[in-house]
């Protein structure tokens, strides 16, 4: 009997508070816009995977951080290694449409992530698309400095000025060049 008396109890508080309950409306509108902003985010927001796609740095700094990934490879592992992973395994050492290469000082190709038929050639007299001997220009420009970043600029028929490549160039040691291009 006083069992059946908690059911009954039991049975009333909760069509009581069911009815109760039912008579709610949903938390939006005016009284919407009163409450906190941390609170209306967490209703509002939109669950998702989380995922947020990177903006690609500005290709000046592309070529820097490609030319300091090469450099601790050269560190951790040393210049043979470091050969050997650029060229087994280019795509490692490639962000967006920037390379990495290694060059000694006269002129010869040890690795190249981004041609490898330009491995083992000397490349001192080679001329770019816009006719400059630009292995020439990266050995004379390191001669002053141990490291150098900068830009190729062409001018076309309508003289407007236009950035053909950005060059990021660091000597790994007296013969040693290591550097990165990349092509907007």
């Amino acid at each position: 009997m006083k069992n059946l008396k908690i059911l009954l109890l039991l049975i009333i508080s909760i069509l009581l508070s069911s009815k109760g309950y039912s008579d709610m409306k949903p938390y939006d509108g005016e009284e919407f816009d009163l409450i906190s902003r941390r609170v209306r985010f967490e209703k509002t927001r939109i669950p998702g995977s989380g995922y947020v796609q990177r903006k690609p740095d500005p290709l000046n700094v592309l070529t820097k951080k490609l030319v300091l990934k090469g450099k601790k490879y050269f560190v951790k592992f040393g210049l043979e290694r470091t050969i050997y992973l650029i060229n087994e395994k280019p795509r490692k050492f490639r962000d967006f449409k920037t390379h990495l290469f290694i060059i000694d000082i006269n002129g010869n190709v040890l690795a190249h992530s981004g041609n490898p038929l330009f491995v083992g050639n000397n490349m001192m007299n080679t001329k770019n698309s816009i006719g400059r001997l630009f292995i020439q220009d990266y050995i004379n420009k390191l001669h002053q400095v141990d490291q150098i970043n900068y830009f190729n600029i062409i001018t076309l028929e309508d003289n407007i000025q236009y950035i053909y490549n950005f060059v990021y160039l660091e000597k790994l040691n007296d013969n040693m060049i290591i550097g990165a291009v990349a092509n907007p």
